[in-house]
């Protein structure tokens, strides 16, 4: 089943388009999903208590492809990928982006200083299982463009 989900390269090169979207749900081990579904199942309780469940998910069937072709595109030595972590980023910066106010601000300087971090020390990771660290900042870009008309809109006064 791993092999025929996977994002792989040659694969989508192939043709084979629906790994743009399966790759995300894909796990090395079971570990690894478990710790991607807990991050999934938390941060759909916040969307949930946000009332942005709805539009969150419908804002992920863009995000998924987006984040795995960007992936692809920007990580040329990249063969495969595998895991819910970009997409969990892109969540991240979607919801912050949706909610506003200073808890937002504070967690998007928090998120932001992760992903620099990712970016400046990828050798300090300690993890189990290869992090590719490219998926978490495309993820959070991505969530972060998708995010912000809604943003917008919601920022903008009502018209007199």
């Amino acid at each position: 089943m791993f092999d025929a989900l996977v994002l792989d390269r040659d694969a989508v090169l192939g043709g084979q388009l629906w790994r743009l979207w399966s790759g995300h749900w894909v796990h090395l081990d079971a570990r690894h999903a478990a710790i991607n579904l807990a991050a999934l199942v938390l941060m759909a309780l916040i969307a949930a208590r946000m009332r942005q469940l709805r539009p969150l998910l419908v804002a992920s069937l863009p995000m998924m492809p987006l984040v795995a072709a960007l992936l692809l595109l920007t990580a040329p030595d990249l063969q495969w990928y595998a895991g819910l972590s970009g997409l969990l980023h892109g969540w991240a910066a979607w919801l912050l982006l949706r909610r506003g106010g200073g808890v937002a601000t504070i967690g998007a300087v928090l998120l932001a200083g992760k992903l620099v971090w990712e970016q400046v020390a990828p050798a300090a990771d300690a993890s189990a299982f290869p992090v590719i660290h490219a998926a978490h900042l495309i993820g959070a870009l991505v969530g972060a463009a998708l995010a912000l008309p809604g943003a917008l809109r919601a920022r903008r006064p009502p018209a007199r």
